[in-house]
């Protein structure tokens, strides 16, 4: 009982001792989404800015569909003919080189694995869960490429993005007379459940995430064949009813309202009611917020935004509100720069930073990286 206070007293005072900023529990981390569009020596710049925000985790877009033109004969072997990894060899090198760990996901299906031929097509589960196959082996931390160069090792893998909304998951639902019949959470949970093995298989030590649900709170009552989402609540509750298996659970949260007070769903203040039915899945499992930020302009995907300054101070209130929520362990800054059509960067389309960019900066340097999160 004595080594236990003794314990829960250290631990108390390593948590008011933290350097002003700091994050406890959580990993400030920032992915940039133009990786997998350049080459050369554009990446290699790329790659630099990427780690000059002091990131010491970001997360990698694999887009099925550019890796797997046609189909494999043996989908599982990474080595096979048909498949082309070049430019993610790249990209996961570059990442090793500069001592960044890295959480990829897949999806964009090819149109030889799909029933509609579209990338946002639900692939055939089993042409889905071997290429999680052949992505774990690859880079499992034992294979090599064709010139004999050892590949990273990847710890841990997200079964698809956003599977719950129509551009990036379909069909979402179905009529079947006047009914509405929710469609993708048990497309999902098959997915997801054949993956789990197969990476298992190919990689045993590779974390299988789960999830990856993006921001839609109500599930519209009309069914759609495009602009149909499922909301979070309900998705994992359909889920949890699947039972599929998983090690950890991701969303992505982009608040409307500051990090403290907003309550609408999906938000920080209203994580736990989604966390209720993963944990029916397993109990008490990590969560990773593989996306959240704020624009700070109009653009096509979000009408709300605020002021720059007002994102940089939103950052810091992030990762403050992260922080005391302890099972989630990391929590993802999107997007790295700002495009037509993404303003919530760090950095400006001219390439200037915004204030956020030093925030971030100083959120990263004030929070060491947990074991088994390097490259």
């Amino acid at each position: 009982m004595r080594r236990t206070r003794t314990l829960i007293a250290t631990l108390a005072t390593a948590m008011l001792t933290l350097p002003a900023g700091a994050s406890a529990l959580v990993i400030p981390a920032v992915q940039d989404d133009a990786l997998p569009n350049v080459e050369g020596a554009a990446l290699e710049a790329r790659l630099d800015a990427l780690a000059a925000t002091g990131t010491r985790v970001t997360r990698v877009d694999v887009l099925w569909s550019q890796v797997a033109r046609r189909r494999p004969a043996k989908p599982r072997d990474p080595d096979d003919p048909a498949y082309d990894w070049s430019r993610y060899d790249a990209i996961l090198t570059g990442l090793r080189n500069r001592g960044l760990g890295t959480i990829v996901d897949f999806y964009h299906t090819p149109s030889w694995a799909s029933r509609s031929g579209q990338p946002s097509s639900a692939p055939r589960t089993a042409d889905g869960s071997r290429f999680a196959a052949a992505l774990a082996r690859r880079y499992s931390g034992g294979h090599r490429d064709r010139s004999g160069a050892l590949l990273p090792r990847i710890r841990r893998i997200e079964v698809w993005n956003e599977p719950n909304v129509a551009g990036f998951y379909q069909p979402q639902c179905s009529r079947r007379g006047r009914t509405v019949v929710i469609e993708s959470p048990r497309r999902y949970a098959a997915l997801l459940a054949a993956s789990y093995r197969e990476i298992k298989r190919a990689s045993p030590g590779t974390e299988v995430v789960g999830g990856v649900l993006g921001p839609a709170g109500q599930t519209p009552k009309a069914c759609a064949t495009t602009g149909f989402s499922v909301g979070a609540i309900e998705f994992a509750a359909r889920l949890a009813r699947e039972r599929p298996p998983l090690d950890a659970w991701s969303m992505h949260l982009y608040p409307i309202g500051s990090p403290e007070q907003a309550f609408f769903v999906p938000s920080w203040n209203t994580l736990s009611r989604v966390l209720r039915h993963v944990d029916k899945l397993q109990r008490g499992v990590p969560v990773y917020v593989t996306e959240t930020g704020y624009h700070t302009s109009y653009n096509r995907f979000h009408r709300y935004f605020v002021s720059e300054e007002q994102q940089a101070a939103w950052l810091d209130e992030t990762y403050r509100v992260a922080s005391r929520r302890p099972r989630v362990r990391l929590a993802m800054w999107f997007n790295l720069q700002d495009n037509p059509f993404w303003t919530g960067g760090l950095i400006r389309a001219d390439g200037t930073h915004k204030r956020s960019y030093e925030r971030f900066r100083l959120q990263a340097a004030d929070s060491p990286l947990p074991e088994g999160w390097g490259p």
